[in-house]
């Protein structure tokens, strides 16, 4: 759940996370590819996916009412160096905040009267009268935050009675939550989390990587850094990479976060495909995702429940291209971080 909740906030990044028809956009591809995730997963009862299901619903929830803030005051409000700071919705940097709106006593607006005055519910003290004379206010969060919660709402029950991604049917997508699993891009250098990183591939370990078919893989360097340039030209040319059996047994018991860095070369959008064997503890189904020019961070989410042993070495499989046309991908890195269940 923490990747998905972290990809959100990656598109929020990239995109004009302020306007609500983007937000909405990105909750929309965020809860298909959590649905995807959960069906793939067969090992999942119904309650465990409804309980998954209520967690992202409260994250997305969270990440709304951030963006439900009233903004209004901050553009009045003077620089202060004393100022409280409070970190933005979408990128977590500090900025300075205005005064926070006291939401505590605005009442439901059926309460309203008609032919008169909005109650703002201010307690005793004050007349009829002296209500009339005063100018009607209304609250931002009205104006914004009604109205967001309710599309959310009506979002997350049209798309719950799916069971397939919909976005499927437009083709390839610039959008990096567009993947077959619940793993989506970080910003680039992103660390998520704080988490401790095992790594399984880097380009210095070529002799961890071997070619499938008419596969191609080559080390090239792009200033300071260095990558695989893989290539698939069909369905069986792969490009495997070992995950070895101590690191495969370091993950026993726990829930793992795969995270493939990579981008595609060229400018082009390719849709990439990742599968895996993980010897004693099973596989990881076949992953989608769709890899633009920019460097990114490529995660999947995997339960390694029991007391299962490996047994031996494992491996991850990518092709580069599943349209068959020979867009390559560039891989920086291949890492795992695991987090007790």
């Amino acid at each position: 759940m923490d990747s998905i909740e972290r990809a959100i906030r990656n598109a929020f990044a990239k995109a004009d996370a302020y306007n609500p028809a983007t937000r909405q956009r990105i909750y929309e591809s965020a809860w298909g590819a959590h649905e995807r995730a959960l069906a793939a997963n067969t090992a999942l009862s119904d309650a465990q996916k409804e309980q998954r299901r209520q967690k992202l619903k409260d994250a997305i929830s969270s990440i709304e009412q951030e963006f439900s803030a009233p903004r209004q005051n901050e553009d009045k409000a003077e620089p202060s160096l004393d100022a409280p700071h409070r970190d933005d919705p979408v990128l977590g940097a500090a900025v300075g905040s205005a005064p926070a709106l006291d939401t505590g006593d605005i009442r439901s607006r059926s309460t309203k009267k008609k032919g008169g005055s909005a109650d703002l519910g201010y307690k005793g003290g004050v007349s009829r009268k002296e209500k009339r004379g005063k100018k009607k206010r209304h609250s931002p969060f009205y104006s914004y935050g009604i109205p967001a919660l309710v599309l959310f709402v009506a979002v997350m029950i049209g798309y719950s009675l799916y069971s397939s991604f919909i976005d499927l049917s437009r083709g390839p997508s610039s959008s990096p939550l567009h993947s077959d699993g619940s793993g989506a891009p970080l910003k680039d250098g992103e660390e998520p989390g704080g988490a401790k990183w095992i790594t399984i591939f880097q380009p210095s370990e070529a002799t961890r990587m071997s070619v499938q078919g008419r596969a191609t893989a080559e080390i090239l360097r792009d200033g300071p850094n260095s990558f695989a340039r893989v290539k698939s030209s069909g369905e069986g040319d792969t490009v495997t990479f070992d995950v070895g059996e101590g690191i495969l047994d370091q993950l026993a018991g726990k829930t793992a976060t795969f995270d493939i860095i990579a981008k595609a070369d060229g400018g082009k959008i390719t849709q990439m495909s990742v599968s895996c064997d993980f010897a004693g503890f099973g596989d990881c189904g076949r992953r989608r995702y769709d890899v633009g020019e920019s460097r990114n961070d490529f995660l999947f989410d995997l339960d390694f429940a029991g007391d299962k042993k490996a047994g031996r070495a494992g491996v991850i499989t990518i092709n580069s291209d599943l349209t068959g046309t020979g867009k390559p991908v560039d891989i920086y890195e291949i890492r795992v971080s695991a987090n007790a269940q």
